[in-house]
């Protein structure tokens, strides 16, 4: 049976050996120890509360790395990595030892994480294609001047963004977006200044956005999204061609965006732009209470 262990100063060290043997953390930017080594030792100790060791008979044999649940209960899960040989002494009934509602895992398809994302009883949420575009194979006259571009400004229209993107994405499930929310992005690593754009018609009014971002090493689209209202009449596809072509002013040489596999209209639209399929991800969730 597998059981869990907090991460501390005494155990540390079994953290880092383990960890060198994972590649399947997506969502940050850097990696666990690239994070904690940088802080303080208050913020090391408040860091350390989001890992828990996986043990076996004394061995340590695994870890899962997990950001700090919202008000709501939800939580990403940032890596996960058990020994192969212990994968089949996983019972679901572990994750009742955190205090989340629902855990989601976002992990590239062919990671060997999936087997145990199954023995967890996690269920795929979705799946998706990272494509890629080199910009240089971009030609500056894709743009279409019937349509009118507005780069965000900090401290301006971070209550525009948050009306257009809640506008935009409001599943059922999906926690809406907050200008609180916005601000800390705006702290993050990955965020990129100048790099978020609306898309707006003939009144000037902004009726979509879209960002890029850099994470992992890779400048990727995200978080675009438009008006439902305004949605087949070219502003999807005037947007990601202005943010092609501002990376390709900028010197980036490659642009990546990411889409559901089964968005079909989305995925012929950035084909058509000239974007082609680079990677396989799938998100797993799981209700724990």
């Amino acid at each position: 049976m597998v059981f869990l262990e907090k991460l501390s100063l005494f155990n540390i060290n079994h953290l880092r050996k383990l960890y060198n043997r994972n590649e399947d953390a997506y969502i940050c930017d850097k990696s666990f120890f690239d994070i904690y080594d940088e802080e303080s030792f208050f913020l090391k100790y408040v860091i350390r509360k989001q890992i828990k060791l996986f043990k076996v008979n004394n061995d340590y044999v695994g870890y899962i790395w997990y950001e700090y649940p919202s008000d709501e209960g939800f939580s990403n899960i940032y890596s996960i990595y058990l020994k192969e040989e212990c994968i089949d002494l996983l019972n679901s009934k572990l994750l009742s030892f955190f205090n989340i509602k629902t855990f989601r895992f976002d992990m590239v398809a062919s990671s060997g994480a999936s087997s145990i994302m199954k023995k967890l009883n996690f269920n795929i949420n979705s799946k998706n294609i990272l494509m890629r575009m080199r910009t240089t194979n971009f030609y500056r006259n894709n743009f279409d001047k019937r349509y009118f571009f507005k780069h965000f400004k900090e401290g301006q229209d971070e209550e525009l963004r948050c009306k257009i993107q809640n506008s935009v994405f409001n599943e059922k499930n999906r926690i809406p977006l907050t200008v609180k929310d916005v601000y800390i992005e705006e702290e993050e690593d990955y965020y990129l200044r100048n790099y978020a754009v609306f898309v707006c018609n003939e009144y000037r009014q902004a009726v979509g956005y879209g960002q890029v971002i850099f994470n992992k090493g890779l400048y990727t689209i995200v978080n675009l999204g438009i008006l439902k209202e305004y949605r087949h009449q070219g502003y999807g596809d005037a947007l990601v061609k202005y943010l092609v072509g501002f990376c390709f002013k900028n010197s980036i040489k490659n642009i990546y965006i990411r889409v559901e596999k089964n968005n079909y209209q989305a995925l012929n639209l950035y084909k058509k732009i000239g974007f082609e399929e680079y990677q396989s991800f799938i998100t797993w969730s799981k209700n724990i209470n």
